[in-house]
């Protein structure tokens, strides 16, 4: 009787060299991806986190700004022809006031405040107003913002009554200088550009309301 065996081979279990490249391809490309998502969510936050700040930085900037002119006042000084002149300049790229300066800088009395831009940024220039010498003083300055790429004032107001008495015909308007000598402004706007991406207005009221300072200067103010 003829007995045939058959032999069965046994399946080798394992991965090819074939299947362990493209796994360790697959993992690559997936950390590649993770760390490409994750580098992006870093670089996401820490914009967020600059954007933030320089919002943060700016509104601190245009409150001190309209708190310093709300509370400005109208001084009058008496020039080469004996008239009366309030002291304020306004320029498109420039103001220049009277006010006090913040308390807690402990700095009592009237100021001259110059806002002005340079080398792409906005100075707060200021010395001690004293009426005989408008120069007098040791002038100070700091850095209000940077990367300060345009800056626009305006002015709102209308034009002086007539000698006669007569009310001005044309009604307020907005302007890019001030040249009135007599009167300040209604209102002030400022138009800020910073790196090149434009930001909310500063409207600031200038409130008027008689009175007459301690440095014998007639002045109109809060």
């Amino acid at each position: 009787m003829n007995a045939t065996f058959g032999f069965s081979p046994q399946r080798q279990t394992g991965f090819t060299l074939i299947e362990l490249v493209i796994a360790m391809t697959l993992m690559g490309l997936t950390l590649v991806a993770l760390y490409s998502g994750l580098r992006l969510g870093l670089n996401s936050w820490d914009s967020g986190e600059q954007r933030a700040e320089a919002v943060n930085h700016l509104r601190a900037a245009q409150e001190f700004l309209r708190r310093q002119l709300a509370q400005s006042m109208t001084v009058y000084q008496t020039n080469d022809q004996q008239e009366q002149t309030v002291v304020f300049v306004g320029g498109p790229d420039r103001i220049e006031f009277i006010a006090p300066m913040l308390t807690h800088l402990d700095q009592g009395g009237l100021y001259r405040i110059r806002v002005e831009t340079g080398d792409g940024r906005l100075w707060l220039r200021w010395r001690k107003y004293v009426r005989a010498d408008p120069e007098a003083g040791e002038q100070q300055e700091t850095v209000l913002l940077n990367k300060v790429s345009a800056v626009e004032w305006a002015y709102f107001g209308s034009e002086p009554d007539d000698p006669t008495g007569q009310k001005p015909q044309n009604p307020p308007s907005w302007r890019s200088e001030w040249t009135i000598a007599g009167q300040r402004p209604l209102l002030v706007r400022l138009n800020l550009n910073l790196g090149g991406q434009p930001w909310p207005d500063l409207v600031a009221s200038l409130v008027e309301g008689p009175q007459r300072s301690s440095l014998g200067v007639t002045v109109q103010g809060l």
